[in-house]
């Protein structure tokens, strides 16, 4: 993979109190809820969801059988 500069910074940013911070502040908001309901209504959106729900859900307070069976049901999404 080819070293791309600009890539590095934005991982670098988002990785930071600030740009971790940013990221909360879009996720809340009613433009980033509208954005990842448009993101996830994509098939490479679904996908990319249906990668990054289990280690989110790892992530949170949740019952571990309430997870498995959302990992689970995550598998039949088409």
């Amino acid at each position: 993979m080819a070293y791309n500069p600009m890539k590095q910074m934005i991982t670098s940013y988002l990785a930071s109190p600030q740009g971790q911070e940013m990221i909360r502040e879009y996720l809340s908001s009613p433009e980033g809820q509208k954005a990842i309901c448009e993101f996830t209504s994509t098939k490479k959106g679904r996908q990319a969801m249906k990668h990054a729900l289990p280690s989110i859900l790892s992530c949170l307070c949740l019952p571990a059988d309430l997870q498995s069976e959302v990992t689970r049901t995550l598998k039949e999404i088409p």
